[in-house]
């Protein structure tokens, strides 16, 4: 790095010694970077594939979501789908005006509304599964399988720490 105190957008300080305060700082060795690149990347390859049915991304994750777990709170799809409150109800009003979801009262709290797909919804989840999947085993492979489950344990284990961190113990699993 040259003697200037902040390094210029193609300046590298992952390679110097930590000039004054400046710290240490390589990108490539940041494990948050690579997730991001990851979920980044395989949103775009998703959006390819969900294009051909109308679907977008969020959309695909309430519906993932709501195939696996059924009738959701609309609190733990926001956990579930990591979509803010405000983007995820805007969501759900698009997936209901097309028929995938229905909202529900709950029957043991009239203040809890769930989210629960529709036949049409569901019937959509298996038509576009496949597809998905591919993009998935496509991004896997040449991973082998223990190391994928590896990662898979890691991911969990850093959402217990950070839940831990945020005082929140488990997640919401209502």
């Amino acid at each position: 790095m040259s003697s200037r105190t902040r390094p210029t957008a193609h300046e590298d300080r992952s390679s110097s010694e930590g000039t004054g305060n400046a710290p240490v700082f390589a990108l490539e060795q940041h494990l948050f970077f690579w997730i991001s690149q990851l979920l980044e990347r395989r949103d775009r390859q998703l959006a390819v594939s969900l294009k051909s049915v109308s679907l977008r991304v969020p959309e695909w994750r309430v519906m993932a979501s709501l195939y696996s777990r059924h009738r959701l709170s609309i609190s733990a799809l926001a956990e579930l789908t990591n979509i803010e409150r405000t983007t995820l109800s805007r969501t759900i009003e698009r997936m209901v005006r097309n028929g995938w979801i229905n909202r529900l009262t709950d029957t043991s709290d009239a203040r809890v509304t769930r989210i629960t797909l529709t036949a049409d919804g569901e019937r959509l989840f298996s038509l576009i599964w496949p597809s998905v999947r591919a993009v998935n085993e496509a991004a896997i492979a040449g991973v082998p399988e223990p190391t994928v489950e590896l990662a898979r344990w890691a991911l969990r284990q850093m959402c217990r720490n950070f839940d831990s961190l945020a005082g929140r113990g488990q997640r919401a699993r209502a």
